[in-house]
C-alpha cells in the first residue's frame, strides 16, 4: 500500500507552531531593531531641518553630517564609514530602508540576539561603506542603511543555511524563498540603476552572510559555540582595520577641489559682466558714429586690466580632480584669448591696419576653439 512520506499539513503546522514558541522563549522582545529604526528618523528629521530637503536635493547637507566620500573618509574622517549608514536622499530612500529592515529585522534579532544583531548590523554597514570606498574611489558620496539592511539579510540566509535541520521544512522554504527574491531583485536594480550603490549592497550582503554562518545555533542553545563566535568578532574587527589601513590615498584633496569649483564658478559669472562690456565697446566701434576715442582707449584699458585681474585670480591650487584642473587650463587659455583681442584692438585704434583685423579673425577662431572644449562632457 502506497503511503505518502510526506508528514500530514497539521504535523508541520504543529512543527512550524513550536519553532515560534521556542524563538518567543529566547528573545521575547526586540530592542535592537527599533533602536536602530529610531536613530535612523531622528537622522533624517534633523537633516531635514539642516535643509537637506524632503527628496534629498542638497547633496552638501549629506556631505557636510556624515557622507561616505572618499575624499574625506580617507582623509581621516573614518567615522564617515559609519555615520553614513544612517543618511538617506529623501523619504522614499528611508521608508523603503526603513521598512525592510523591520519586516526582516525582527525574526533576525530573535534568531541571533540583541547583540549579535547590533553588531551584524554595524559590521555589514561598515564593510558595504568600505566596498563602495574602493569600488567608486573617490566619485560617489554614498549613504544609506541599504548595505546594513543587506547585512541583515546575508545572516538570515546564513542561519537559514546552517540550521536547516533545525528549522520546519515549510518555514524553511518560505525564509530562503522571500529572502533570496528580495536580494536578487534589489541586486538586479543595483545593477541596472545607476544611482544605486550595488558595491555597499554586495558588500553588506557577504559580511552578513559569513556573519550568519559563524554565530547560527539552534534556538535550544542559548549560547553559540565560543570559537566560531570569537572568531565572527573579532576576525570582523580585523577586517575593517585592514581594510581602513589598505586603502589608498584619496584621489583629490576635498578643500582644495570646492575652492577650485567656486573658483570656476567666480570666473564665468565675471567673464559675463567682461564680455558683455565688449560687446558694447565693439558695437560703438562698428556703429560708424562718431566716437571719443581717448574715452575708448580707456575704457579698453580697463577691461585689458579686468581680464589680467581675472586670469591671475583663475588658479588651480592643492591636489584636485584632473578634469577640474583642465577646465581652469582652459580658462586661463581662454581669458589669454580675450586679453590679446583688446590689445589688438587698441594697436588697431592707435594705427588702424589690415594685419590687426586678421589677427583678432585669428585670435576668435582660437576662442571658439577653447569654448568648445569648455563645452565638452569631457570636461
Amino acid at each position: 500500500m502506497y503511503e505518502d512520506p510526506r508528514p500530514p499539513a497539521d504535523s508541520e503546522a504543529a512543527a512550524v507552531s513550536v519553532f515560534i514558541q521556542q524563538l518567543y522563549s529566547c528573545c521575547p522582545r526586540v530592542i535592537v531593531i527599533p533602536a536602530i529604526l529610531a536613530i535612523n528618523i531622528t537622522a533624517f528629521i534633523y537633516l531635514l531641518y539642516r535643509g537637506a530637503g524632503i527628496t534629498g536635493e542638497n547633496l552638501q547637507v549629506y556631505i557636510e553630517y556624515g557622507a561616505n566620500l572618499g575624499a574625506l573618509t580617507k582623509s581621516d574622517q573614518w567615522w564617515r564609514l559609519l555615520t553614513a549608514t544612517f543618511l538617506h536622499y529623501g523619504i522614499l530612500h528611508l521608508g523603503f530602508n526603513m521598512w525592510v529592515l523591520w519586516d526582516a529585522g525582527r525574526l533576525t534579532e530573535r534568531l541571533f540576539g540583541h547583540f549579535n544583531l547590533a553588531w551584524i548590523y554595524i559590521f555589514s554597514g561598515l564593510l558595504a561603506s568600505l566596498s563602495s570606498l574602493y569600488w567608486n574611489q573617490d566619485d560617489v558620496a554614498s549613504i544609506g542603511a541599504s548595505g546594513a539592511v543587506f547585512g541583515i539579510f546575508g545572516a538570515l540566509i546564513g542561519y537559514l543555511l546552517r540550521q536547516r535541520q533545525t528549522i520546519p521544512q515549510l518555514l524553511l522554504k518560505q525564509l530562503m524563498r522571500s529572502a533570496l527574491i528580495f536580494t536578487g531583485i534589489t541586486l538586479f536594480l543595483g545593477a541596472t540603476i545607476p544611482a544605486i550603490d550595488n558595491a555597499a549592497h554586495i558588500g553588506g550582503l557577504v559580511s552578513g552572510l559569513i556573519m550568519g554562518l559563524l554565530l547560527a545555533k539552534p534556538l535550544t542553545h542559548k549560547r553559540p559555540p565560543l570559537r566560531p563566535a570569537l572568531l565572527a568578532h573579532a576576525g570582523s574587527i580585523c577586517l575593517l582595520v585592514m581594510g581602513v589601513i589598505l586603502s589608498p590615498p584619496p584621489y583629490y584633496d576635498y578643500p582644495s577641489q570646492k575652492q577650485a569649483e567656486a573658483t570656476i564658478g567666480e570666473f564665468i559669472e565675471e567673464e559675463r559682466i567682461l564680455i558683455k562690456d565688449w560687446k558694447t565697446m565693439v558695437d560703438e566701434l562698428q556703429s560708424g558714429k562718431a566716437i571719443d576715442e581717448s574715452a575708448m582707449l580707456d575704457r579698453l584699458s580697463n577691461s585689458l586690466a579686468q581680464w589680467s585681474q581675472l586670469r591671475n585670480n583663475t588658479r588651480a591650487n592643492g591636489n584636485i580632480r584632473p578634469e577640474t584642473a583642465k577646465r581652469i587650463d582652459l580658462l586661463n587659455q581662454y581669458a589669454g584669448y580675450r586679453i590679446d583681442n583688446i590689445r589688438i584692438l587698441i594697436q588697431y585704434m592707435n594705427s588702424p591696419g589690415e594685419i590687426y583685423l586678421e589677427m583678432l579673425k585669428q585670435n576668435n577662431d582660437a576662442i571658439r576653439d577653447v569654448m568648445k572644449k569648455l563645452n565638452s562632457p569631457s570636461t
